[in-house]
């Protein structure tokens, strides 16, 4: 089915079981934002909705850069950086934090990872119809099953790679470590892909954002 139909279906899901949020978890490159966007949208037409990116709550590139992260994959040591694909790299206290402020009755603001000015703060609504939170750390995060539904998504290899050059092209500011490297990918089949057994819902996008369900 098409993203579109899918993020109806997830849409009409959560109104007919009054749940208010969506987790999306995923490789790089397998559609994340993509249906994130789509939920938000569709969700819009019935209340405020919200999104919250998980990519907002990583420590520093930089920092990231001049940490090693060791890790083992079928008896192989391995020695990298950290990744979005490790807990240690998110301050999930802060995510907890917003998540609970929204649930108590506050809208909250926060500059997103990304700003460009001080005036790129971005609001959350505490009287929301549905929140999305998404990205590789929601697999760390704790759900509460009563007012949420989980989404993990897949791509393959071949489509993960394309997408992240494309990503990389149409954002030059966006850092060359971006792109594919196998290091990356074993951190994510060690550290992420067990949890999928958690999500809700597993789904593989194909290269054209076709969802399919596992």
């Amino acid at each position: 089915m098409t993203i579109d139909e899918f993020s109806n279906k997830i849409v009409d899901y959560c109104k007919e079981h009054n749940l208010r949020k969506v987790y999306i978890c995923g490789n790089g490159g397998a559609g994340k934002t993509t249906l994130s966007k789509k939920l938000y949208e569709i969700g819009s037409k019935y209340g405020k909705s919200n999104i919250i990116s998980l990519d907002d709550f990583m420590a520093d590139t930089e920092m990231r850069k001049n940490a090693t992260n060791t890790w083992y994959e079928d008896g192989i040591e391995h020695s990298y950086r950290y990744t979005s694909s490790n807990k240690e790299t998110y301050f999930l206290k802060h995510v907890y934090e917003v998540l609970y402020n929204l649930d108590n009755g506050n809208d909250y603001y926060y500059f997103p990872r990304r700003y460009e000015t001080k005036n790129n703060i971005r609001k959350l609504y505490k009287d929301y119809f549905l929140t999305v939170i998404e990205g590789i750390g929601t697999a760390f995060l704790d759900r509460n099953q009563d007012e949420s539904i989980s989404i993990f998504i897949t791509c393959s290899k071949e489509d993960e790679q394309v997408r992240r050059a494309e990503r990389l092209e149409t954002h030059k500011e966006r850092d060359k470590i971006e792109l594919y490297d196998e290091n990356r990918s074993s951190q994510f089949r060690v550290n992420v892909l067990p949890k999928a057994s958690e999500f809700d819902i597993i789904v593989r996008s194909s290269s054209n954002y076709q969802i399919e369900v596992i």
